[in-house]
């Protein structure tokens, strides 16, 4: 590996002359700096700047942006955990994180986290933007030189880092495809588009229905909007609409709010088996699943999502490495039978098989 000693030897001037004319500190003369650079780009030296901040005690702090752990079926506990894991793993190393919680239903509760994020001098972001044309101006706001990493949700043309998360169109031609492998035979399908309004949750719509209409299944599709943040009784209002639909088959549900139509289709006990898919390893949705209620879950590995996108913002920001600037995580397939294979183990998610 090549050091500032044997580029100071090349070179013929004293290891205090090449550190001033790699960090831009004191006098050089001109020749001396075209000559020191021109070897260090001979050679591919890269400065080590991991163990520069070391030596100067510098604390990195990056704040990370996302809806309430216990929103979504404590759907967010779940890149919580992977957040977690990856602070604890890079706590030697002089990084701190710092949560900002909003509530995704409620706008002024964004902007309420949008100023402390602004006054909280931190290092770098990483930011689940599920409300997305609220989180555009977020991102419009935020200064130039501060770094930040998406994930679980996509914003088009935000400058960011880099992107984590699942193909959302591909999830959604996937589940309809799968419905389609449940129910041959043509009958009504509905899907839960689930408020408030997000671009990864279009996105599944839109590959679902792609899917029905491109495939000649036949079935109808139709499309049910409903706010997981209402109540039971506007919610089963919802419920009791789709269940009404005459030649009901199946429900696709695009988040991980999937266990309260499971459970309501359950104690209306229909007569003709009605199939459930949805989104998600969260507690409710997984005991359903075993029990028969829902039929799949797609897994989007969202402690993956956490633990990645502070490992991200650690590679870009600490040592000033190149980051991946697309991330994606599997579409993984979670039934029944292979359910007890996939652990939730220190935030992070596996097929593992227990002993």
């Amino acid at each position: 590996m090549s050091t500032i000693k044997e580029i100071a030897r090349r070179a013929n001037v004293s290891i205090g002359t090449i550190d001033r004319v790699i960090h831009g500190r004191g006098r050089v003369s001109a020749k001396t700096e075209e000559s020191v650079r021109r070897i260090i780009e001979e050679i591919g030296y890269k400065p080590n700047i991991f163990a520069k901040h070391l030596r100067l005690g510098r604390v990195f702090v990056f704040g990370v942006v996302m809806p309430k752990p216990a929103q979504d079926g404590l759907y967010w506990a779940l890149p919580t955990a992977g957040v977690v894991r990856a602070g604890r793993e890079l706590k030697t190393q002089r990084v701190e994180i710092r949560f900002f919680y909003y509530d995704k239903y409620s706008v002024s509760s964004v902007a309420r986290v949008r100023n402390d994020v602004m006054q909280a001098g931190l290092d770098g972001l990483l930011i689940a933007p599920v409300l997305s044309r609220i989180f555009e101006d977020f991102l419009a706001g935020l200064p130039p030189a501060l770094p930040y990493v998406l994930f679980d949700s996509f914003i088009p043309k935000a400058d960011y880092v880099s992107y984590i998360g699942q193909d959302a169109f591909q999830s959604g031609i996937l589940s309809a495809r799968l419905m389609h492998l449940l129910v041959p035979q043509p009958g009504t399908l509905a899907v839960l588009r689930v408020l408030p309004e997000d671009y990864h949750i279009d996105d599944r719509v839109r590959g679902f229905v792609s899917y029905c209409r491109q495939s000649g299944c036949g079935h109808n599709v139709e499309v049910f909007e409903i706010n997981t943040h209402w109540g039971a009784e506007a919610r089963n209002r919802v419920f009791s609409r789709i269940v009404g639909r005459e030649g009901l088959r199946g429900v696709f549900v695009t988040n991980a709010s999937t266990h309260q139509i499971a459970e309501f289709l359950r104690k209306r006990n229909t007569e003709r088996r009605v199939h459930v898919i949805g989104y998600d390893l969260v507690d409710e949705n997984v005991r359903l699943l075993r029990e028969g209620a829902i039929d799949f879950l797609i897994s989007q590995r969202p402690e993956r999502q956490g633990f990645l996108g502070i490992q991200a913002l650690f590679r870009r920001v600490v040592l000033n490495e190149a980051v991946e600037q697309t991330i994606m995580m599997p579409i993984d397939i979670i039934a029944r039978e292979n359910v007890d294979y996939f652990e939730v183990e220190n935030g992070s998610s596996d097929f593992r098989r227990k002993k």
